[in-house]
């Protein structure tokens, strides 16, 4: 009779960590924390990990974007149960939609501009008649004048800040200098200066814009720990719900953009362009519903007292926003 052969273990050993010898159970050691796999193996999966880490490009994108669009408050509240594996990160959401809503509404601005009736017939002009320039009695190339009396001219005239040091008011006089010029072609006269620097002004709001929108997600957070004080919530909570709240907004212009590309694109036929029209007035209507349904579910409050504090938290972000924009549009006009 033949003798039994060994019997096979029924759980074969767990691979070891080559670093520390510890058994693994994952992909990381959990005594030492070296990741199972290393850098050296195929060049097309290390950059599907570069993908998965910076960029969250996985199945967890299309568990988020549907219910960031179409449900009010879900990625919140499941963020705060405690359900954070399924989605793509608060931060990591709104930064890259923030990058791809402002890539795109640039490019929509510069065709749009592009084939605009004004600048056709600016440029119509231009090629029937010689481009004379209106005399500009502000902006000179001696300084910058108001009521005919010189506020600046970069010489005897400039600005001076006396608790700052030389060269900081050397860096001040160069922003004006060069605002001085980008608003001497801009009121020139002349077409093809106009044309060109309206298109750099837009061009430069819009390279501030991201820098505007993360300076304004503390801010929006801060309106929401103030106006609901009596909450006890931490800020971290308000700025997760500040972070989600422009994450929508980021892809609600996106979706706006697309509309307005398609209706542009379809020939012109009221049986085209009135469900269209219909759609995007429907998409601005829901970017105000969403915001007000979302703070309602997250803060859990009254009707009421939701009507009040959204009221109150739009208008003073409102005036916020504005004055923002406004310092995005000084700075594009102190570039070079």
């Amino acid at each position: 009779m033949k003798p039994d052969p060994s019997p096979t273990p029924a759980n074969p050993p767990a691979a070891a960590c080559e670093n520390c010898g510890a058994p693994l159970y994952g992909k990381y050691c959990y005594a030492c924390g070296q990741p199972r796999t290393g850098m050296v193996r195929h060049f097309s999966s290390i950059l599907s990990d570069v993908a998965d880490s910076v960029l969250n490009i996985d199945e967890r994108v299309f568990k988020t974007l549907l219910p960031l669009y179409l449900r009010p408050g879900k990625l919140t509240l499941d963020y705060f149960a405690g359900k954070r594996a399924r989605y793509v990160t608060p931060f990591r959401l709104v930064f890259f939609l923030a990058i791809i809503a402002f890539f795109a509404l640039q490019v929509s601005l510069r065709i749009g501009m592009e084939h605009a009736p004004i600048v056709a017939g600016a440029a119509n002009t231009t090629a029937t008649a010689p481009a004379t320039a209106k005399p500009d009695t502000h902006f000179t190339d001696n300084g910058i004048q108001i009521n005919g009396k010189t506020v600046w001219d970069g010489r005897g005239h400039v600005l001076k800040v006396t608790w700052l040091p030389g060269v900081a008011n050397d860096w001040l006089n160069n922003l004006v200098g060069n605002a001085r010029a980008n608003l001497h072609h801009f009121t020139s006269g002349n077409p093809e200066e106009m044309k060109a620097e309206s298109r750099r002004l837009v061009a430069g709001m819009l390279a501030v814009a991201p820098t505007v929108l993360f300076v304004m997600l503390p801010v929006f957070a801060l309106l929401l720990k103030f106006f609901y004080l009596f909450k006890h919530r931490l800020y971290m909570e308000h700025l997760i719900v500040a972070m989600h709240s422009h994450a929508f907004l980021m892809l609600s212009i996106l979706v706006l953009l697309a509309i307005t590309a398609l209706r542009g694109a379809l020939p012109a036929s009221p049986w085209l362009t009135i469900p269209l029209t219909i759609l995007l007035d429907a998409t601005w209507a829901w970017m105000l519903a969403y915001l007000f349904v979302m703070q309602k579910r997250v803060y859990r409050q009254g009707w009421f007292m939701t009507t009040m504090k959204f009221t109150g938290i739009g208008c003073c972000y409102t005036v916020l926003l504005v004055f923002g924009t406004m310092i995005a549009a000084l700075a594009s006009l102190t570039d070079a």
